[in-house]
């Protein structure tokens, strides 16, 4: 089945409320990955939003297949979601988004400043597991797009998070991962993420869904 065409998402708002990282972190440049072109990460723009919430919804959600239909619906249910979270002004929140920049002039101007790469990060309360602290830096939605995989940019993000989670007073930073998510772990492996426990299911365990493995990282200057 061919993935559906695109559906119009809303129009972001011209700006968006100010999130809670250091100052002149917009313009953060990472990197390089490869000998004519760097990773920039920086904080998600308004009109970064449509772009993000394809990065998301082409990550987690198949285009093709049966529920293919399903796709600009899920897509714009991501998009809706990230835009409330933006706009709800929550303390300690940031969305990041990385770009590939030519190091080549001529080249850069001919490619937009279009992320291929996505992350968020906020401060989560201690709820019942007795693991964590009572307040604790979390990563959620790492997602990057297909053709940009294998670069460098997922760890970058990561890499970046960890610095926002620092600047905001924090020693560990979490983040869950899915027990048959090989792919994934291997690259949290990689950045310094190690087991902090399983979260166990009873429900999810009847139905054989994998388990949720909740990793941290200590975090140093």
């Amino acid at each position: 089945m061919q993935r559906p065409d695109p559906t119009p998402l809303p129009p972001a708002h011209a700006s968006l409320p100010a999130q809670s990282q250091p100052s002149g972190w917009d313009s953060i440049v990472s990197n390089s990955v490869t000998s004519d072109s760097v990773i920039f990460v920086r904080t998600v723009r308004h009109q970064d939003l449509q772009t993000v919430a394809d990065v998301l919804a082409s990550s987690f959600h198949s285009p093709e297949g049966a529920l293919g239909w399903l796709y600009p619906l899920l897509r714009i249910g991501i998009y809706e979601d990230l835009r409330s979270r933006l706009y709800s002004r929550t303390h300690h929140y940031a969305c990041l988004v990385a770009v590939l920049r030519e190091t080549d002039e001529s080249l850069a101007l001919e490619k937009p400043d279009r992320p291929v790469g996505t992350v968020e990060i906020s401060i989560r309360s201690r709820s019942l597991n007795p693991f964590l602290q009572s307040r604790y830096p979390y990563l959620s939605n790492l997602a990057v797009l297909a053709e940009s995989r294998r670069r460098g940019v997922a760890l970058q993000l990561l890499h970046t998070c960890e610095r926002v989670a620092l600047d905001w007073g924090f020693q560990e930073i979490y983040l869950h991962v899915l027990e048959n998510n090989h792919q994934a772990r291997r690259l949290y492996w990689k950045a310094g993420y190690r087991l902090k426990a399983i979260n166990i299911n009873p429900i999810g365990f009847v139905f054989g869904r994998p388990r949720q493995l909740l990793l941290y990282k200590r975090l140093t200057k």
